[in-house]
């Protein structure tokens, strides 16, 4: 009998809340097939990441008839899953669902332009049947760039786990007086230091890929915070802001929703996907332009505004419980596929 997997980039077992959601919304068993591939950012691992990204893929598709239904996890394997279907045309027997799509474009040079067009011939192909993206913007946004039906994509409300649960009393119960910022895709921490240097507040910002050596004492960047320790400084900081480059492009819904599961107080740039379908101003974060006063002015609020911060980070959970745990995210998925398989 035909298998449904999905397939991971991450280490994960059959008690995974997704996989619960998944299987209560449409029904069937689901198995998980790994591959990870996203533990480490060195110059020699970048190149052992792009190898798994086309090797893991390729595997998957000379035994694919061992599969029924595919959601693929990692967006890039179900993406490189249809390009090989594509690539030797093959014929279709699978749903195919890809999480969390994305696509940012890599410039209009050479490379940016073959990146496009080797994107859209695998978007075009009939082996993918639906594409799930984290915002209705991003939907728009591909749809548009793809010039393909608006119905291929697919907004469905994010989810996380609940990172509470991965740390000791001791350390949720830990607090310190700084502000948090975490990532590494379409962040404008050049408009974030500029704002936030010769400050009074203290700012720690986790990146791999960011390296300043004309620091104020106020700020500090830490490249080397990976995974649970990363979690560790979301539970102390006492804030936490994402100041997103380009709106058109989904980005930071991760660190969003980590924020809301320890109930950290947001202030998120507008314009975004963030600000679009995930934070309600004033009630489950603070939107600001991205204008140096209004966030100077949005951190003094939530410094001095004991009642709007309480307010805030109650509202955040709520909201992370409610709509956005890795349960729910699957059953979200689940419902997805039994409707576009009618």
């Amino acid at each position: 009998m035909k298998k449904n997997v999905i397939l991971s980039d991450m280490p994960l077992n059959n008690n995974w809340d997704f996989l619960k959601g998944l299987h209560d919304a449409t029904g069937e068993k689901w198995i998980i097939k790994n591959c990870v591939s996203n533990q480490g950012r060195s110059f020699l691992y970048n190149i052992y990441r792009y190898i798994i990204y086309f090797w893991f893929p390729f595997i998957i598709f000379i035994t694919r008839d061992k599969y029924k239904m595919i959601v693929s996890w990692q967006s890039f394997y179900g993406v490189l899953f249809a390009f090989y279907c594509r690539l030797f045309k093959v014929k279709k027997k699978h749903f195919l669902l890809i999480k969390n799509f994305t696509y940012k474009p890599k410039g209009n040079g050479l490379l940016g332009k073959i990146y496009f067009k080797w994107m859209k011939y695998i978007v075009k192909s009939k082996y993918i049947d639906v594409f799930v993206c984290t915002s209705q913007t991003f939907c728009d946004y591909c749809a548009e760039v793809f010039q393909e039906d608006k119905k291929r994509f697919v907004y469905l409300p994010f989810g996380v786990e609940d990172f509470t649960q991965k740390l000791s009393k001791e350390d949720l119960d830990k607090r310190e007086d700084f502000i948090l910022s975490i990532g590494r895709s379409n962040r404008d921490w050049d408009w974030l230091l500029n704002c936030l240097s010769e400050t009074p507040y203290k700012l720690k910002i986790i990146c791999d890929q960011l390296h300043r050596t004309d620091l104020p004492m106020n700020i500090e960047i830490l490249n080397n915070v990976w995974f649970e320790d990363s979690y560790k400084y979301l539970a102390k900081c006492k804030m936490a802001i994402i100041p997103i480059k380009d709106g058109k492009i989904g980005s930071g819904e991760t660190v969003l929703l980590q924020t809301m599961s320890f109930g950290k107080p947001l202030i998120i740039t507008s314009p975004s996907c963030l600000a679009d379908d995930y934070v309600e101003n004033e009630k489950t974060g603070l939107v600001v332009n991205k204008n140096k006063k209004e966030l100077l002015t949005a951190i003094q609020r939530l410094y001095e505004d004991t009642d709007l911060y309480e307010r805030l980070s109650k509202q955040e959970r709520n909201l992370y419980l409610n709509k956005h745990s890795i349960y729910r995210y699957g059953c979200y998925v689940g419902e997805t596929i039994i409707k576009y398989q009618k």
